[in-house]
């Protein structure tokens, strides 16, 4: 056999099985602030209307504002124990008020504290 008809092989095989498979769940694990949320939660909501199983993680405190609000998406929850932790995030790191008080702040800054911050409260 020929690395031709392997790689022929391997792509039938492939594709037949993805074929089958139809992706019918699909799992969203947006970060833990609300813009993300809402925009995957949109995605989420049309991947159900078309006949997906959807699943979205969420912390607790978002369940508690009720920011999912569709039906056919259903939640997976986490982190009760770790309070409003976008909340946390904007304070420790302060990222919005550096913004609307105009000083610039370097991308890879944000993205630092923002990792900090996430790495505290990881187990």
């Amino acid at each position: 056999m020929s690395i031709q008809d392997l790689l022929v092989s391997v792509t039938v095989i492939f594709l037949t099985v993805i074929t089958y498979s139809h992706a019918k769940t699909v799992i969203f694990q947006p970060p833990p602030v609300t813009s993300y949320v809402n925009y995957h939660t949109n995605v989420a909501v049309e991947l159900a209307n078309l006949g997906h199983d959807v699943w979205i993680s969420l912390p607790h405190y978002m369940l508690e504002r009720n920011i999912v609000k569709d039906k056919p998406v259903k939640i997976i929850e986490y982190g009760k124990e770790l309070g409003n932790i976008e909340l946390m995030l904007y304070k420790n790191t302060a990222v919005l008020d550096k913004f609307w008080a105009g000083e610039s702040s370097p991308n890879f800054f944000s993205l630092y504290a923002t990792a900090v911050e996430f790495i505290k409260i990881a187990p």
